[in-house]
């Protein structure tokens, strides 16, 4: 279940986390006639005011945020209700974060929470550098768009690359459900890309007329 309306302020202070989330919270209640959840992370309880409980269980497990002056209150629980952090396995350098099921141990990128089984695709990506036109960053900050989302998001639906909540991606791309249109526009486009060997007859026939064979 994911959240992200505002609710009342929390009765806890947040301690530092490094993306804002309290991790392995848990959901010890809920009051579905005042609107309340009760969070217990390690020993400290958080009592959260939201006034849509019913989709919510008890005993979920997941991430936390709690609501702030410029951040919104949700709940993200876990794909595998087994997976717990493990800070101990951290690499901060390559910004890698640990995490345990059971006894099996392994790090995925920050801010990823791993699917069923513990399982991501990883990242592999290539950079990229692309200077975009003021005409495309102005139509993008006109409809409130970062350019990069725009980009990103083409690029997800034309190889159909989904961000799977049981088997998420290090990279972060995500389709935005488009994939169909987004074949369409390429294949308008870039026709002869689209079957390589037709192209390579008709090149190989305008060069033996060339040849005069």
């Amino acid at each position: 279940m994911d959240a992200s309306k505002p609710p009342s302020q929390s009765t806890a202070t947040p301690p530092e986390v490094a993306d804002g989330y309290l991790y392995d919270a848990t959901l010890i209640q809920v009051d579905s006639l005042r609107g309340g959840l009760v969070f217990k992370v390690e020993d400290t309880i958080h009592r959260i005011t939201y006034p849509h409980v019913s989709s919510f269980s008890v005993g979920a497990v997941g991430r936390l945020r709690l609501p702030g002056p410029d951040c919104e209150f949700s709940f993200n629980t876990y794909p595998d209700q087994r997976l717990r952090r493990a800070p101990a396995l951290d690499q901060l350098l390559e910004r890698r974060w640990g995490w345990c099921i059971g006894e099996r141990q392994f790090t995925v990128e920050v801010g990823v929470i791993p699917g069923r089984a513990g399982k991501v695709i990883r990242r592999d990506t290539t950079p990229l550098a692309l200077d975009l036109p003021r005409e495309f960053v102005s139509f993008c900050a006109a409809r409130g768009i970062r350019p990069e989302r725009v980009l990103s998001t083409f690029v997800a639906d034309l190889c159909n690359l989904t961000n799977f909540y049981g088997c998420p991606r290090e990279d972060g791309y995500t389709s935005g459900g488009g994939t169909e249109q987004a074949l369409d526009y390429f294949n308008r486009t870039w026709g002869d890309a689209v079957h390589p060997p037709q192209r390579n007859k008709r090149e190989a026939a305008k060069t033996q007329t060339r040849n005069g064979t």
